[in-house]
């Protein structure tokens, strides 16, 4: 089976993002182009979450809507501006992350949050939630796990 994704994306909470990335918008778009899986994006902010929460539930971790499905994305900046994608399997997931990110953080303020953690430590929460964390845009010479360090190991 072929998927067509999209997989790192960014709600009109983000900002610089247009206030047409709304869930109607996505899902009519991505039909439009061949995509039939979209990342959420901006799981981690409360409106956006409360707005996946109204799509039709395939699954803990997959919402569907006009026939397109989404799955539970974020990316987060660390405290050193390096930036990651996450991949939360499901809701609760996303819950069980925020309640120990919480005060390092304030969710409701920009979709792509700063947390004020090192990339290990929001690894560490990541892991524990059970998600998905990888760089993203890795070689771009700004917020990049490159721009920071030789290898993914340091």
């Amino acid at each position: 089976m072929i998927v067509n994704a999209d997989l790192h994306i960014h709600s009109h909470f983000s900002r610089a993002v247009s206030p047409k990335m709304t869930f109607p918008v996505l899902s009519k778009e991505a039909a439009k182009k061949g995509v039939s899986l979209v990342g959420t994006g901006d799981c981690l902010h409360p409106i956006w979450l409360k707005e996946i929460k109204k799509m039709q539930k395939i699954d803990e971790g997959t919402f569907e809507l006009n026939k397109t499905r989404f799955i539970l994305t974020t990316e987060v900046e660390d405290r050193n501006r390096v930036h990651h994608l996450l991949f939360f399997p499901s809701i609760s997931a996303i819950e069980e992350f925020t309640e120990k990110i919480k005060n390092k953080t304030n969710l409701g303020i920009d979709g792509r949050p700063k947390i004020y953690l090192n990339g290990e430590q929001i690894a560490g929460y990541a892991e524990a939630a059970n998600a998905l964390i990888g760089p993203a845009h890795a070689f771009t010479p700004w917020p990049a796990m490159y721009a920071y360090h030789d290898s993914l190991k340091s």
